[in-house]
């Protein structure tokens, strides 16, 4: 007995092949990666540069609780020097009259957008003085204050 196929279901044979093969090894990359994330989720890039760990694009919930506002230099904070400007601790950059800033509220230290959503998505704290960033000025004690 001879089996014979028309060309073209040969050819729709392979393409079929083809993709069902290609749609397996996706998948299974897609789980070898989810399984390497789930048990490694703050894996450095693998060039070793630390500061390819984390997308920057992260909004934490810390940072989201902490509304933009456009900084002038009437705004009441820690850090300000004599001619009233302050500096971002994060990029070390002065902060200009005009830019998207947040205030944290436990110390006072103010920061731009950028920066800050930048720190907080890896920590939880003030990177001047390492205050909680969801402790309010009332409830926290003298000694969270920074000198500056």
């Amino acid at each position: 007995m001879h089996f014979a196929m028309s060309p073209d279901s040969l050819l729709l044979f392979y393409a079929v092949a083809a993709a069902v093969t290609a749609a397996f090894g996706l998948f299974s990359l897609y789980k070898h990666l989810l399984r390497r994330r789930r048990h490694n989720p703050r894996a450095e890039a693998p060039d070793g540069d630390p500061e390819e760990r984390l997308p920057l694009a992260v909004i934490t919930v810390a940072s989201s609780l902490l509304p933009p506002f456009m900084y002038n230099r009437l705004v009441r904070h820690s850090g300000k020097d004599d001619a009233g400007s302050a500096e971002c601790a994060v990029c070390l950059a002065a902060i200009r009259v005009g830019a998207m800033a947040k205030l944290l509220p436990a110390c006072a230290h103010v920061y731009h957008v950028e920066c800050i959503d930048l720190w907080l998505a890896s920590h939880s704290t003030c990177p001047l003085c390492r205050c909680r960033v969801g402790d309010d000025r009332s409830a926290q004690d003298l000694a969270c204050l920074s000198p500056a």
